[in-house]
């Protein structure tokens, strides 16, 4: 019996990538009447709403938005560096809640600015593991493209990014986000949360799931593209 996917991420002031995201996930090989998606809005000052509210008219009682907003309504509060890490926690932890409280099996968290391939979560889904991501690389701002969303603990105590990675198989890391899937066992029966405890809040996420003895993954054939700035 195929799985119910929950697709989803908060949003903000993505207005003008968010017509291109919302083709990529639709795009996702996957039967729809499986899917649903929800979409946490927090201080938009864009068309970000009426896009995700049209998006919602095409697919009645597939989407749910929740609004949320933090008082962080600045105009480059969208930028990436203009983000507040607890706030961020704040509204990805809702996304989980929001989880929670539908009939899903599966979160796809799937940020704002990514573009799968509609492979994508098939291929994902048929790891079978509770916490895998895509690849999705990090490094186009700091002129390192080998930077990507996988991460190790280093000896010192803190993080580096993983460079050298195979991308015809999964493997373990320490830490991902942008783009993951997660089985709901890690959000009910081991009770994962995001926090900024560490730092970005994706780190906390991280680090509660292997405290709590999860591992965590990546599809090295699967890549996302990561538009990390309005052009």
């Amino acid at each position: 019996m195929l799985k119910k996917i929950m697709i989803g991420c908060p949003v903000r002031n993505r207005a003008w990538i968010l017509p291109r995201y919302l083709k990529s996930i639709s795009d996702l090989e996957y039967p729809t009447e499986y899917l649903c998606y929800c979409f946490i809005i927090n201080d938009c000052i864009d068309s970000t709403p009426n896009l995700l509210a049209d998006f919602a008219r095409e697919r009645p009682g597939q989407v749910k938005i929740i609004v949320q907003n933090l008082g962080r309504r600045q105009s480059r509060s969208h930028l990436r560096g203009y983000y507040h890490f607890a706030h961020l926690a704040l509204l990805r932890n809702t996304l989980l809640l929001a989880f929670q409280k539908s009939d899903c099996d599966y979160l796809f968290s799937v940020d704002s600015d990514i573009l799968l391939p509609p492979y994508a979560l098939n291929c994902l889904l048929e790891d079978d593991c509770a916490i895998i991501s895509a690849l999705v690389c990090n490094g186009h701002e700091l002129g390192d493209p080998s930077i990507y969303n996988i991460l190790r603990h280093d000896d010192q105590g803190g993080w580096r990014a993983i460079r050298d990675f195979p991308r015809n198989r999964v493997f373990e890391v320490d830490c991902t986000g942008a783009a993951y899937l997660l089985k709901r066992e890690v959000v009910d029966k081991y009770g994962v949360r995001y926090s900024a405890t560490y730092g970005a809040e994706d780190i906390g996420f991280c680090q509660d799931a292997t405290s709590k003895g999860l591992k965590i993954f990546c599809d090295g054939r699967v890549e996302g593209e990561h538009h990390m700035g309005e052009r």
